[in-house]
């Protein structure tokens, strides 16, 4: 279950990111990198979202396995939505 909330809040961030990405004007690696840092906050949100409240407790390994899943989902969800 835990897995599914962050690959769900990926999934979700695209349209955040998308707006991110018009209102800077940014493309290219700017906006690799923009893509990044929104899965970063969006992976820790998604941490907090599975009850992980305790931020003492949190490993460096769960916070990476929850941005790279985050990080995957945008980008499945953004290749397959894409206008060609």
């Amino acid at each position: 279950m835990e897995q599914a909330v962050h690959w769900l809040v990926g999934a979700l961030g695209v349209p955040l990111i998308n707006w991110l990405k018009r209102q800077f004007g940014l493309s290219g690696k700017p906006a690799v990198w923009l893509t990044l840092a929104v899965s970063a906050v969006l992976g820790a949100l998604s941490l907090l979202l599975t009850v992980r409240l305790n931020w003492s407790a949190l490993t460096p390994e769960e916070l990476l396995s929850a941005l790279g899943q985050v990080l995957a989902a945008a980008t499945l969800v953004y290749k397959l939505l894409r206008e060609e």
